[in-house]
């Protein structure tokens, strides 16, 4: 008599996995971003129809981007290969307290710091 090998095993079932948000507040305009785990904070700008400064459309080139962390630094992704070399470039050091919105991704609250974000109606 021969056994079924995968009698009375448990199918695996895959369930979709919300995203994960976090919030991120943008002074001084006072803005409150929800920010997906794998999201950049500008995209995430963007999606919710505001203008981030930039010249390289979030290429991680031209660091007009840049933004300060004020408060959850803890929160921040881990900087990428093309951020620090352009902060390198264009402020001639890297301070984890300053970071390019197009590359920034956060796993909880953060407030950061960027002069000219601007509703995209006003742009």
């Amino acid at each position: 008599m021969l056994l079924d090998p995968d009698y009375g095993k448990c199918p695996i079932i895959q369930l979709a996995r919300e995203p994960s948000m976090s919030t991120v507040t943008v002074l001084p305009l006072g803005l409150e971003l929800e920010v997906e785990d794998s999201q950049t904070v500008m995209t995430a700008a963007h999606q919710a129809g505001y203008v981030w400064p930039t010249e390289c459309e979030a290429n991680a080139s031209c660091g007009l981007c840049v933004s300060i962390i004020r408060e959850g630094a803890e929160n921040c992704g881990a900087m990428p290969d093309d951020e620090r070399e352009t902060l390198e470039r264009t402020m001639g050091m890297v301070d984890p307290a300053r970071r390019l919105a197009c590359r920034l991704t956060v796993t909880g609250p953060v407030t950061l710091t960027k002069r000219g974000v601007r509703p995209a109606e006003e742009a």
